[in-house]
Parts: structure tokens; C-alpha cells; sequence
């Protein structure tokens, strides 16, 4: 078991597994603490600079099974590089890379998000600048994007609880759903996907949508429209995916 604990008034974590889990906690401002559960007598944790090393060992492999815990401060950036392994955020992040083979990847707020993985999931809460993320299978599913948002999966879904973003998805085979997009701009692409938008009343929507076999369903006019809020562009390419669009 290591337990090691840092001061460092503006800290980043650079973390490298193979397998195992990594969970993140809220800590105290100005530390970082370190926490690994492992057998790997080689494996590293150190301080370089303001940077917090954990993982890999000391012939430049990454490490054999381990389950790390991070005590980092709001705002704190992390790194993950993994084969295999499950990654949870609980704490508030600045900046948030992660790339993995399989494992699903959970967080909760987030300044930037950068994740790209294999076959796993990826679940967060809040997005409050910029998401880039690449999944072949797996799920991706985000509460809300501020600002701008680039998401991508071969099979699997995409949801969106709420955008105010400019955003771009793409997909092959799996679903696109935006429970709520106030964004100024979405572009969407997909080859047998279904793509889902809700678009506040209140908004001017430019819509330039081309699909090859599937449908395109919109809302009926409303007789009552309220003053104009918002002006949105979105645009969609599809080939045998549906289109539907539903005022909320």
C-alpha cells in the first residue's frame, strides 16, 4: 500500500495504468494525495515539478493491476493513460484527458474534457468549456455543454441532456439525442442512426437536414409563437436515420 501526499499550490496529476480502477476525491487546496493499492513493487509515484507521476514503473512500462485514489484540489488537472481500467471523478476538475482501451469513464464537472476510448462508456455531469470525445462502442452521455462540444462513436449512443454549445456529432450505427439544444450551432452526421433534438420555443432555426431513406418529422407551427430568443443553425446528414425535432 502507498500513501504519499504532496504540497503544491497549483498541481497536475499525470496517472499511466494498465489495469485496475482510478477514483478521484475532493482534497484539500495545495495538496495531493496519493493512495495505491498494489503488488507492483516498481510502481512509481513522484513529484516532477508541479506534476504528480502515478503509475508506471521504473523500466518505462506502464504498471501491472492497481487501483489508485486521488486526493487532488478543485480545479485540478489529471491525465489518464490506461489499457484497462474504470476512472471516476467525483471532484471538480480543470482540465480532464483520458485515454483507454476498455473501462467506463465517469466524472462529475469538468472544465475541459478530452476522452477517447475503445469500448467503454463515458458519463459526466457538467462540461463548462469545451468536450472532444471518441468512442468506437461505447455510450456517451453528458448532463450539459457550455460551450463547445465534438463528439464521436461508431455503435454507440450519444445523449445530451442540455447544450448550450456549438456542437458536432457524428455517429455510424448509433442514436443521437439532445434532450435540449440552446446552442447557436449543431451539425450531426450518420449513417443508420436515429438523431433526436429538442429545440427551445423562442428560437429561429435554420435547418438544413438531408437524409437518403429515412424521415424527417418537425414540430406543427405553433399559432402562438413567442418573441424570437435565440437564432440556431443546425445542420444534419443522415442516410437511413431518422430526424425528429420537438419544441420544448
Amino acid at each position: 500500500m502507498i500513501d504519499q501526499e504532496f504540497s503544491i499550490d497549483a498541481p497536475s496529476v499525470k496517472v499511466q495504468l494498465r489495469s485496475g480502477s482510478l477514483e478521484i476525491k475532493s482534497g484539500d487546496e495545495g495538496a495531493v494525495r496519493v493512495l495505491v493499492d498494489t503488488r507492483d513493487d516498481a510502481f512509481i509515484v513522484d513529484r516532477r515539478g508541479d506534476t504528480i507521476v502515478v503509475g508506471g514503473d521504473r523500466g518505462g512500462r506502464r504498471p501491472r493491476w492497481a487501483a489508485v485514489t486521488l486526493e487532488v484540489p478543485q480545479g485540478c488537472d489529471v491525465d489518464v493513460t490506461a489499457s484497462s481500467a474504470s476512472i471516476n471523478s467525483k471532484q471538480s476538475l480543470g482540465r480532464f484527458e483520458v485515454a483507454t482501451s476498455s473501462g467506463d469513464i465517469r466524472f462529475a464537472e469538468v472544465r475541459r474534457l478530452q476522452a477517447k476510448t475503445a469500448s467503454g462508456s463515458i458519463r459526466g455531469d457538467v462540461v463548462t468549456g469545451e468536450a472532444r470525445v471518441v468512442t468506437a462502442s461505447g455510450d456517451v452521455r453528458i448532463g450539459s455543454i457550455e460551450e463547445r462540444g465534438s463528439l464521436s462513436t461508431a455503435s454507440g449512443d450519444i445523449r445530451i441532456d442540455e447544450s448550450n454549445a456549438t456542437l458536432s456529432t457524428a455517429s455510424v450505427s448509433g442514436d443521437v439525442r439532445v434532450e435540449r439544444m440552446a446552442g447557436p450551432e449543431l451539425q450531426a452526421k450518420s449513417m443508420s442512426g436515429r438523431v433526436r433534438l429538442g429545440i427551445p420555443s423562442g428560437t429561429r432555426l435554420d435547418l438544413d437536414a438531408n437524409t437518403f431513406s429515412g424521415r424527417v418529422r418537425l414540430p406543427d407551427p405553433d399559432p402562438n409563437p413567442p418573441p424570437t430568443e435565440r437564432d440556431m443553425t443546425v445542420k444534419v446528414r443522415l442516410v437511413s436515420g431518422d430526424l425528429k425535432i420537438t419544441r420544448i
